[in-house]
């Protein structure tokens, strides 16, 4: 079997939660990774607690990547994301090195209104 590029070990993980297989997604994480969520200032200390995290969400999530870039060890994806009642955004930087996630950092968005003072420079992104 060859060596998978940090751009398909990426791919792989979302594909794997998009299943919600989250077994299959932490057998690309080394077992010494952590999960960092800095918005809510949460740290999974290793995959499991990540698995576990996701194994009681109350809810179905799944995940489409809209775009990643890749260079060296690093990887970002943009991903849409929804339960059928939220959709948000996920950014995800992954560190994967010989063919495993070593870090992960995620930061969920919220969307919010535009500021009216702004009005007059912008319209709204096409959806």
């Amino acid at each position: 079997m060859g060596q998978h590029s940090p751009a398909d070990i990426a791919r792989a993980w979302w594909r794997a939660v998009d299943e919600a297989n989250f077994a299959k997604a932490i057998l690309l994480m080394e077992p010494t990774a952590k999960v960092d969520w800095p918005l809510s200032n949460e740290r999974m200390d290793n995959p499991i607690a990540w698995k576990l995290v996701n194994e009681n969400y109350p809810g179905r999530w799944n995940a489409s990547i809209r775009s990643l870039v890749a260079d060296g060890d690093t990887v970002v994806t943009l991903v849409d994301v929804t339960d059928g009642g939220i959709s948000i955004v996920a950014i995800s930087y992954f560190t994967i090195k010989s063919g495993v996630i070593v870090n992960l950092v995620e930061y969920w968005p919220e969307t919010y209104a535009a500021p009216n003072w702004r009005s007059e420079w912008v319209t709204p992104i096409p959806r």
